[in-house]
């Protein structure tokens, strides 16, 4: 498990775009930074299942919280929420691996302005370039992860409407296919080849 504290959203960003091992960040000195402060904390979590040893399961999430110095006071809770990013990295195959999004849900993205009564109670939203931001660095990061493990495509799983594709994977690179989704027979997948 790896927990990091950004001061801004710009640079947490950036620091996703840049690097896939949030380890590498240096610690800055702890007299620079403010006694109480807001902050953006991500974590991230990775693991390899026993009785599948060939595939390798991540989870990262960010939220706002409250910091002192640089120790988090805020779990992560639907309010403070900023993104969450669920994914596998599949090696089964040695000729057909990927990299599969199991969940992305990020502050003011597609869902919360269709289903705006059930997501109107967040402790704040972030405006729609924030939002464009981070879906778009969240994808980099996945594509270095790609990178970095030689696989050549990460896959999502999409309505067959293609609303939420239209809205913002279309933009992200991602392109719908024939095949459906094995736990939904009206989702389909969408892939990006790098």
């Amino acid at each position: 498990m790896t927990l990091q504290i950004f001061n801004s959203l710009l640079t947490m960003t950036s620091v996703l775009r840049l690097t896939t091992d949030l380890n590498s960040i240096p610690k800055k000195n702890i007299l620079n930074t403010p006694i109480l402060s807001n902050k953006f904390v991500v974590k991230h979590n990775y693991y390899n299942m026993i009785y599948k040893n060939n595939i390798e399961y991540h989870n990262l999430k960010c939220w706002k919280s409250i910091c002192l110095f640089d120790f988090n006071l805020e779990n992560q809770k639907d309010e403070n929420l900023i993104f969450v990013l669920e994914f596998n990295i599949n090696k089964d195959d040695i000729n057909n691996q990927f990299i599969k999004i199991d969940n992305i849900i990020i502050n003011n993205d597609f869902y919360d302005n269709k289903h705006n009564e059930i997501y109107k109670n967040l402790f704040f939203h972030l405006n729609n370039d924030e939002t464009k931001l981070i879906s778009t660095n969240l994808i980099t990061f996945l594509e270095n992860y790609a990178i970095k493990n030689k696989i050549n495509k990460i896959i999502i799983d999409i309505h067959s409407n293609l609303e939420r594709f239209n809205y913002e994977l279309k933009e992200l690179g991602f392109i719908p296919t024939n095949r459906k989704c094995l736990l939904n027979p009206f989702w389909i997948e969408a892939e990006k080849i790098i």
